[in-house]
C-alpha cells in the first residue's frame, strides 16, 4: 500500500517512477538505467535494502534514501 501511495504522490509531481520487487531487481535496475535518486526499502526479499545499497554504492556514487 505504501508503494502505491508513494508512486502516486511522486507521479503527481512529474517524477518517473520504476519499482523493483526485491533487492536483486533494484541492483539490476540501477546497473541498466540512470536514476537521479533511489528510494530503498530496507526490508525486501531476495536481497535486503542494506545489502542492495552496498551493491549499488560499490558501482559508484548514487543518492539513496532508506525507507522502512
Amino acid at each position: 500500500m505504501n508503494r502505491m501511495v508513494l508512486r502516486g504522490m511522486l507521479g503527481t509531481l512529474g517524477c518517473e517512477v520504476q519499482v523493483a520487487e526485491d533487492g536483486l531487481q533494484a541492483v539490476d535496475a540501477v546497473a541498466r538505467n540512470r536514476f537521479d535518486l533511489v528510494l530503498m526499502d530496507c526490508q525486501m526479499p531476495e536481497m535486503d535494502g542494506f545489502e542492495a545499497t552496498r551493491a549499488i554504492l560499490a558501482r559508484g556514487n548514487m543518492p539513496i534514501v532508506a525507507l522502512t
